[in-house]
């Protein structure tokens, strides 16, 4: 059985379901735990059902970056 996880976008993210071809909404989604979605879940644009996300200003993200 293939492993799955439940995600839904970060505020204010559009991100657009390759199975599908269309945008997530903002209810929680299954969907296959592959290189896609952890790739989407290490940048921020969707984040697991079951956290909270995490919001910073782009400002301090980028003097935590430097």
């Amino acid at each position: 059985m293939i492993k799955q996880i439940r995600i839904k976008p970060a505020p204010g993210r559009r991100v657009i379901d390759p199975v599908t071809d269309k945008a997530l909404g903002p209810e929680a989604v299954t969907v296959s735990d592959n290189a896609l979605w952890r790739r989407r879940l290490r940048d921020g644009d969707v984040f697991l059902a079951d956290a909270e996300p995490t919001i910073e200003p782009a400002a301090a993200a980028r003097a935590k970056a430097k």
